[in-house]
């Protein structure tokens, strides 16, 4: 799964940050594909200012979007942001560049931009938006056109100035994990079979899967428990690997704890209360989920060989 961001940035006059890019000639939010190791926060600040020429600070998770792009997969996630300076500049992927009305946003624009825009502009605050966009006519035609003709022709025009060859984004492997709590309070462990450590249910995710499926999905083939998913609490990302782990607040809708070849226990734990064969990295996400914080946790993965 290749993922990217994009920023949201509105100024005092309720404008909203846009350029045409210079590949498609479509407008669009700033932003672009996350390198290896990078968080979504640290690639939306980098996409904006190479853009745009503007510094931003990302305040919020407005929405996660997930598409279906030929043989592969794109998650993007979008950041609304507020401009701590810089001038507006254009750039090499950025032809023109300029705050537009909200409300008469300039053409062409595609129909997922604009769509992606409005929902953005009606978040005010609280868990994120997560959906599936449908791979439409145009969205297949604009893929046909992209990887047959411009990027051929921008690949022969970087051969001619002496430059390397375009390197498309990491593909990145993903996991999920949910955190349910009961009446009291008490979060939900799974103690697998293959080692004596208490874990959140969940695990990776399979080829073209959203994350919120994998949280769903690896949630009921470990607990026997059918969940909805609330918010998104955290984001976590191995650093110097394409590797990154999303964590999902989740109540539950049917289903009993079942053993199964994956769990042989299950046990509820107050936070912060969690005995020591606990992982530590899951300690973690359980206290991002419970924290009095309401915006999504987007940290590096601190300890190796967990998830």
């Amino acid at each position: 799964m290749r993922l990217g961001t994009n920023g949201v940035v509105v100024n005092e006059l309720g404008e909203v940050l846009l350029i045409q890019r210079d590949d498609t000639r479509t407008f669009a939010s700033p932003g672009g594909s996350m390198e290896t190791g990078e968080l979504p926060t640290e690639n939306v600040i980098r996409e904006v200012e190479e853009e745009t020429g503007l510094k931003v600070l990302p305040v919020r998770l407005v929405a996660l979007y997930f598409l279906k792009w030929g043989d592969s997969a794109w998650l993007s996630f979008f950041f609304r942001c507020i401009q701590r300076g810089g001038e507006l500049a254009t750039s090499p992927e950025s032809i023109q560049v300029g705050f537009y009305p909200a409300n008469k946003l300039p053409a062409p624009m595609t129909a997922m931009h604009r769509n992606r825009l409005l929902l953005g502009f009606s978040h005010h605050g609280g868990a994120p938006f997560w959906r599936t966009d449908r791979q439409s006519l145009s969205i297949k035609i604009g893929r046909f056109l992209l990887n047959g003709i411009v990027y051929p022709w921008k690949d022969w025009q970087r051969k001619r100035r002496g430059e390397p060859k375009y390197v498309p984004p990491a593909e990145w492997r993903t996991g999920a994990f949910t955190v349910i709590r009961n009446e009291a309070g008490e979060v939900l462990w799974v103690k697998r079979r293959e080692d004596d450590a208490w874990n959140l249910p969940g695990g990776d995710g399979q080829e073209m899967e959203a994350p919120w499926q994998t949280a769903v999905r690896e949630t009921h083939e470990d607990t026997g428990l059918t969940v909805t998913l609330t918010d998104l609490t955290s984001v976590y990302v191995y650093k110097n690997e394409a590797h990154i782990i999303f964590t999902f607040a989740a109540a539950i809708d049917a289903g009993t704890l079942a053993l199964n070849p994956e769990a042989n226990e299950f046990a509820w734990f107050t936070p912060g209360e969690e005995p020591e064969n606990c992982l530590d990295a899951h300690c973690r996400r359980v206290a991002d989920t419970v924290s009095d914080d309401e915006i999504t946790q987007f940290r590096y993965q601190e300890v190796d060989n967990e998830q």
